[in-house]
């Protein structure tokens, strides 16, 4: 454990593993919503057919042993009925508690020592008729941020038609740009540890309702950030987390891009300096005439770096 103490038993060492991946806080509980909601665009059976064409039939299924088999013949079996249920839940801002509920895998990362609890990756199993209505969600919600032009130009991480290929691009015409000014270019890698699992609750809702995202998709995503559980299969156990983008969820990135949309939109006030981001991997970007004043050139960008990932 983090103060160097060991547990007692291998059912109090998963315990500890989980508690470290799926933290909680009480900052991070998101009221839930009490009114109905008439106005949205209501969900297409053709929108929940896509979705599902779209989604890995081999995929484990969650807590409930649904499998996306399984779903789609329900859904082929009466698709209004279907699609009504994720209108009601819509129109109610509800995203049903049993399909917030996360089975999890602990896989050993290679050459970790494993007596750490950051020597595991959690794999999240979530319900499958959960992450059907969840990536409906998560596909509208990016429409929406894409459309209205609140994600920033330099993040290249959850987003059509942008890649590793295309960040690398970024950050090769910087470089050439920077030469025929017969400058010299610095680059900084960061990497903030833990950074999905740190993310608090209330910050996603107030970043959603800045940008004026539409009240239905907000309603819905406070209820889908509201008693989140982890189903110990170990322990026979559940229990609750409240921190962090829900790991194995659609809405997950999509929502991690709000927050770092935070940092990038910072960093474009510092003077010859670029930053881009492809997911939670930061590189800061410096140009000037001689490379020791680089040190000083970068003081004032990784004390904002810091300031954000301390909030």
């Amino acid at each position: 454990m983090e103060n160097g103490e060991y547990t007692k038993n291998f059912r109090d060492s998963i315990q500890v593993v989980l508690e470290h991946h799926f933290p909680r806080s009480e900052d991070g509980i998101v009221e839930k919503r009490i009114k109905i909601n008439m106005n949205f665009p209501v969900i297409t059976q053709e929108e929940v057919k896509t979705v599902m064409d779209d989604m890995d039939i081999n995929k484990s299924p969650g807590p409930d042993g649904l499998t996306l088999g399984i779903i789609r013949e329900l859904f082929f079996l009466d698709p209004a009925w279907f699609t009504e249920l994720f209108d009601d839940c819509t129109r109610q801002g509800v995203f049903p508690d049993f399909w917030k509920i996360v089975k999890v895998l602990l896989i050993p990362k290679e050459g970790k020592d494993l007596t750490e609890v950051s020597a595991y990756r959690p794999i999240c199993l979530l319900p499958t008729w959960g992450k059907v209505y969840d990536k409906i969600i998560a596909q509208r919600l990016l429409y929406e941020l894409e459309s209205k032009g609140k994600l920033h130009r330099n993040q290249f991480g959850f987003r059509k038609q942008r890649s590793t290929l295309t960040a690398l691009d970024k950050f090769h015409n910087f470089i050439i740009n920077t030469k025929a000014k017969k400058m010299i270019t610095l680059a900084l890698s960061l990497d903030i540890s833990n950074a999905f699992n740190s993310v608090i609750w209330d910050d996603l809702i107030n970043c959603l309702e800045e940008d004026g995202i539409s009240v239905y998709l907000i309603d819905v995503i406070k209820d889908f950030l509201s008693n989140r559980r982890i189903y110990d299969d170990i322990n026979n156990a559940e229990f609750k987390y409240s921190k962090g983008v829900p790991q194995g969820s659609c809405l997950g990135p999509v929502l991690w891009l709000l927050i770092a949309d935070r940092l990038l939109r910072q960093m474009d006030e510092q003077e010859n300096i670029m930053c881009t981001m492809f997911a939670d991997d930061i590189l800061i970007m410096s140009s000037g005439t001689v490379s020791y004043k680089f040190t000083e050139s970068l003081v004032t960008p990784i004390k904002v770096v810091e300031s954000w990932a301390n909030k």
